[in-house]
């Protein structure tokens, strides 16, 4: 008889253990801490309506025009000078084509009161001739104070083609002409002291 009662009271130990082993779970499980859940923040975005300025576009600057000067026109302008104060010995310039007598526009036409200063002209002649005319008003009677010259130069090779003036190794006459029978691109420079000089241009203006 004893090893029955052994037995059964093992079995009952086993059935307690079960029993008592699901009540034990089923407490823990139910003694868990569920999580609060955290609210959500939900942000409202509020429209904000922004102040339009009305904005206006400024009006472009409208450049000046230059106007350049037509090549194939005969004009005669203000020019940069060459400082050159020295005469040379150069002919009273003419040629065989003489146009006295006939007459032809002025292109340029001009008035200068010397005082040891450069002036220059430059001059774009498309036809021949162009006529070189200047008088000269002295301030002094003396030829070593009161003078003045004019120097003609091909502008583009810079070739000295004539030179004339008043007083110094020119003579006093006044005024005086200077004519050149080819057409072509001309610097005239001019440079005294104590005088007054008028300069004006002629050609024929195609």
């Amino acid at each position: 008889m004893e090893p029955i009662a052994i037995a059964f009271a093992v079995i009952i130990v086993i059935v307690v253990m079960v029993v008592f082993g699901n009540v034990y779970l089923r407490t823990t499980q139910a003694a868990k801490v569920t999580p609060t859940p955290v609210d959500t923040i939900v942000v409202t975005e509020i429209p904000t309506t922004e102040t339009t300025i009305p904005t206006t576009e400024p009006t472009p600057e409208t450049p000046t025009p230059v106007p350049t000067p037509d090549p194939y026109k005969t004009w005669a302008v203000d020019a940069t000078p060459i400082r050159d104060p020295n005469p040379y010995v150069l002919p009273y310039y003419s040629t065989v084509y003489n146009p006295r007598g006939q007459y032809f526009p002025t292109i340029f036409q001009k008035s200068y009161t010397f005082s040891f200063q450069y002036e220059a002209v430059y001059a774009n002649v498309v036809q021949a001739p162009l006529i070189v005319d200047f008088a000269v008003s002295p301030g002094s009677d003396s030829p070593i104070r009161s003078f003045f010259l004019i120097t003609v130069r091909d502008n583009t090779t810079q070739k000295l083609l004539a030179q004339d003036g008043y007083f110094r190794t020119y003579s006093s006459n006044s005024p005086k002409r200077l004519y050149f029978s080819s057409p072509g691109k001309y610097h005239i420079n001019m440079y005294g002291g104590f005088v007054t000089a008028s300069l004006t241009l002629r050609a024929p203006t195609p």
